[in-house]
């Protein structure tokens, strides 16, 4: 019987220290991760819930910087933008410019349900 307690106890012990051992990553990754990024020029945030975005027209400068900031706040989203560069899935950023001026047309990329094809919005470039 004094075997199984003491087999029991160092079981109990060794995964409270494993516990703790691991707790102490993910409050240093946590802190890490809320350190925001520093930002320069337009920020584009674009934001995608179940079968629409935050807005139906994002305008940026033509020949400037921006970022855009993409954030799927309901469901599983992404976005794409017809003739760019833009592959973005769940949460992500680009830097990019564009020099010309015209519209793009976002949608959603990822398949998200029965009202998918209505994702889209336009990026309008001045």
């Amino acid at each position: 019987m004094n075997k199984k307690w003491g087999l029991l106890i160092s079981s109990v012990a060794l995964s409270a220290m494993l516990m703790t051992a691991c707790g102490g990553d993910k409050e240093a990754a946590s802190t890490d991760a809320a350190a925001p990024a520093a930002t320069t020029g337009t920020q584009v945030n674009i934001e995608a819930s179940n079968w629409k975005f935050n807005q139906e027209t994002f305008e940026v400068k033509a020949g400037e910087e921006f970022t855009i900031n993409f954030k799927s706040t309901e469901g599983f989203h992404g976005i794409g933008i017809q003739g760019l560069d833009v592959d973005l899935q769940k949460d992500g950023s680009k830097t990019m410019k564009i020099d010309t001026a015209g519209e793009y047309t976002i949608f959603c990329n990822v398949i998200c349900g029965p009202d998918h094809g209505k994702m889209v919005a336009k990026l309008v470039v001045k």
